[in-house]
């Protein structure tokens, strides 16, 4: 059974496969990228490599992350992720809930790929965050601010 890390971000609750994650930072240090979109934190030094971050929330349409940063497995991305609270690990069944309507909207609205699935957790349905997909998206490739 797959183990997933429980996380909120811009108020949406979270999940992804801990083997994805390689480290969770923090605080670091994020030096800002001249003419990069407002989501884009920066690029900061992990582990003695660069790693381009990513506000999560921002990133989604939501309001902004303030808290750590996921540091995604070299197999994923080099990638970091801001996202505000860690809820912890969990080994609980994946699960089928379908997208409540306001889900359905911000969806749409969302640079996110949530899907009906998810880990049930404390009475939350954390959706699972499809990791590769997100990182091979030319919206999160692209961090060009648009003129």
């Amino acid at each position: 059974m797959t183990q997933y890390l429980l996380f909120d971000a811009g108020g949406v609750d979270l999940a992804a496969p801990s083997s994805l994650v390689k480290a969770i930072h923090e605080e670091l240090t994020i030096q800002p990228v001249a003419g990069t979109c407002s989501w884009f934190r920066g690029i900061a030094v992990a582990h003695g490599k660069l790693l381009p971050v990513t506000d999560v929330g921002a990133f989604a349409g939501r309001r902004s992350s303030t808290g750590r940063t996921l540091e995604l497995d070299p197999s994923a991305s080099i990638a970091g992720l801001q996202v505000d609270n860690i809820v912890g690990l969990c080994d609980d069944a994946v699960n089928d809930v379908p997208l409540s309507d306001t889900e359905v909207h911000a969806v749409h609205a969302s640079k996110l790929a949530l899907s009906s699935r998810a880990i049930i957790n404390n009475d939350k349905v954390h959706r699972i965050l499809d990791i590769s997909s997100l990182v091979q998206s030319p919206e999160f490739l692209n961090v060009m601010e648009q003129s």
